[in-house]
């Protein structure tokens, strides 16, 4: 006897199918889901790692630039240092040489600072006659300086030309100052003025006492009375005592042998 399937028992066998195929599908659904859960966590994970790698790649890029550019700093600097001490050596070297012939330079200097001091000596001798304590003083200091070891070659040098200066400077001023000297056997206190190097004079308060010194006999003279108001004018000039005003003074020619 055939079996034939009516519609009331494939309604139950389609049940029947169901009711064990439901539980299958959705188990099947839930792996999957949980699957791809799965999945998506781990995709994050790698991309939170893949960021991180990409943040650490740009902070050693940029470590590796500031490296590199203190590198080139540091090749800069070492290059200069090196010039500087190129440059040093040579200093040095010149300055060695230079030492070397210290003995020989002052050899040689020491006989032209000695006639400097000759010459200037001899000036002073043919000069008008003063201040000559403090002026041969200066000379005695200056050939002590030659004679000092511990007086550089420099100094000495620089020493002899100050006192030129002085000398210099004497030319170009007119001077006043008290005085006392001995006029026959007797201490009078003059005013003693300088005109440049044009003339020395003295004449005390009253005008008694007033001679200028003569060149040619090396010796004083009487002054002339027709300068005595000029002389007592000069003297207050210089002090500051009364306004500029031409001045009328003896004059005698400077001659070094």
């Amino acid at each position: 006897m055939k079996n034939v399937l009516t519609p009331a028992r494939g309604a139950i066998l389609a049940t029947i199918v169901v009711g064990f195929t439901a539980p299958a599908v959705a188990q099947g659904l839930d792996r999957a889901i949980a699957t791809g859960e799965q999945a998506t966590r781990r995709a994050e994970q790698v991309q939170q790692q893949i960021n991180q790698l990409d943040d650490e790649r740009s902070d050693m890029v940029g470590e590796f630039r500031t490296l590199l550019q203190r590198k080139t700093a540091a090749e800069l600097y070492a290059r200069q240092q090196a010039a500087a001490v190129e440059s040093q050596e040579r200093e040095i070297a010149s300055l060695t040489d230079q030492l070397s012939r210290v003995d020989e330079i002052t050899s040689q200097t020491v006989p032209m600072l000695e006639t400097l001091i000759d010459d200037l000596d001899a000036f002073i001798d043919a000069d008008l006659p003063f201040r000559l304590e403090e002026r041969k003083e200066r000379i005695t200091r200056l050939r002590d300086y030659l004679s000092d070891p511990n007086v550089s070659v420099t100094e000495r040098y620089r020493q002899i030309m100050d006192a030129y200066t002085a000398e210099m400077e004497v030319g170009r001023k007119t001077d006043t100052w008290k005085e006392t000297i001995t006029v026959d056997d007797k201490e009078v206190t003059v005013d003693m003025v300088l005109f440049g190097r044009v003339a020395l004079i003295y004449m005390d308060p009253t005008g008694r006492y007033a001679k200028r010194y003569d060149r040619e006999t090396s010796s004083w003279v009487d002054l002339e009375s027709k300068y005595k108001a000029e002389i007592d004018k000069a003297i207050r000039i210089i002090q500051g005592k009364r306004t500029q005003d031409v001045m009328y003074v003896p004059a005698t020619k400077l001659a070094v042998q």
